[in-house]
């Protein structure tokens, strides 16, 4: 509910700076500002709209064309309202320009062309089918027998009303084309209800790999209909893994945890001490675990105490834009996207994510991605 109710707010604000910054100097007639207020204030209205006419901010029950055309229009005012105080430094050369009906005219057309051009850019790159992104993984204590071992990483997916069956069906044959040896998903697989939007992650039990398929909870599985979900993933086939391990090939270990929200769920909380306990014969390690960083001191009074040798995660996004980024950054350790070498060992792969959701409905510079992971044997390093 605090979520809702600061992405329900803020874009009246943005909508709010738009105006000032933006229209009152350059828009003369009282009846082209009142178009200008509707336009900004109804994309700034998104999130109540939804909640209003879709029944849920977040997951609204509505047409996909409808929640598209309203994310462009909502992502035009947010950057149109970053333009207009990106150029406050400038002001005076903007004044100037403004008392010239040219200046006007450029103003007028320039900002909002580049505004919604780039809100169009963005929501597409969101709801598009994401690539196949390889990455090679070195490690001194991989097993011989594992040198070669592909993994597909899944995340994010966020199946909904706006990211139908089709998408997340294109996203099951782009893995599934890839041959893997295991296909590991972290959570965050869809949106709304379990009752309204099952369809829509259904493909995901067509999934196909030598080892199977393993999956943990995201945090979004616990904000919607937390048991429906449960119950319909067990039913594909998709047991969430709750603090358990997992050996599916000789030398090979996978634990995998629930997301922290969970504790709001009565769900028994993350461990991976835990969940790991049952690997005592020297295997490779690796956890699956959402969020690129989890403080357990906050959840269990004490940190990670075990070794894993890689760690799969999902939940940032890729930062989802420039600037934004740095503050996703902030939250989770430093980790953002791609390959990380941490102090105690541990090699983390953050995907990018292969969806978007509605409370950031773009990404630029940041395409969705399937993950192909491939494990390699590396020599020792020499003194």
């Amino acid at each position: 509910m605090f979520f809702k109710t600061i992405f329900t707010v803020l874009p009246f604000l943005f909508a709010t700076l738009a105006m000032l910054f933006f229209a009152r100097g350059a828009v003369r007639s009282a009846r082209a500002k009142a178009v200008w207020a509707v336009v900004l204030f109804a994309g700034a209205a998104k999130f109540l709209f939804f909640a209003l006419l879709g029944g849920d901010a977040f997951a609204p029950e509505l047409p996909a064309p409808v929640i598209w055309a309203w994310n462009w229009v909502y992502s035009g005012v947010c950057i149109l309202c970053g333009l207009s105080v990106a150029m406050l430094p400038f002001r005076r050369f903007v004044k100037k320009a403004l008392s010239r009906r040219a200046g006007r005219v450029a103003w007028l057309a320039g900002l909002p062309a580049i505004a919604w051009g780039a809100a169009a850019a963005g929501v597409w790159n969101g709801v598009k089918p994401p690539e196949v992104r390889t990455v090679e993984l070195s490690f001194e204590n991989l097993p011989e027998s594992l040198d070669g071992y592909r993994i597909v990483h899944i995340t994010d997916v966020h199946a909904c009303a706006a990211a139908p069956r089709s998408r997340t069906e294109a996203i099951v044959e782009r893995a599934n084309a890839l041959g893997a040896d295991l296909i590991c998903l972290t959570g965050d697989y869809a949106d709304g209800l379990s009752s309204l939007q099952g369809a829509n992650i259904e493909p995901l039990a067509a999934l196909r790999a030598k080892d199977g398929v393993l999956a943990v909870s995201g945090n979004h599985e616990y904000y919607f209909d937390t048991d429906g979900w449960f119950a319909l993933y067990r039913r594909l086939g998709i047991g969430l893994m709750e603090n358990e391990c997992v050996f599916p090939r000789k030398g090979l270990a996978v634990a995998g945890v629930p997301d922290s929200v969970c504790r709001f769920s009565g769900r028994p909380l993350p461990d991976p001490d835990a969940a790991v306990a049952p690997a005592t014969n020297g295997e490779f390690r690796i956890l699956l675990q959402h969020r690129p960083f989890e403080d357990y001191r906050l959840l269990a009074g004490r940190g990670m105490e075990e070794r894993f040798d890689l760690q799969l995660s999902g939940h940032t996004h890729g930062g989802v834009a420039p600037g934004m980024a740095a503050l996703v950054e902030r939250f989770n350790d430093g980790m953002v996207r791609g390959v990380y070498r941490r102090e105690d060992g541990r090699t983390v792969y953050v995907s990018g994510g292969s969806g978007q959701w509605a409370g950031f409905p773009i990404r630029f510079f940041n395409d969705p991605e399937i993950a192909l992971l491939i494990l390699r044997k590396a020599c020792p390093a020499r003194d």
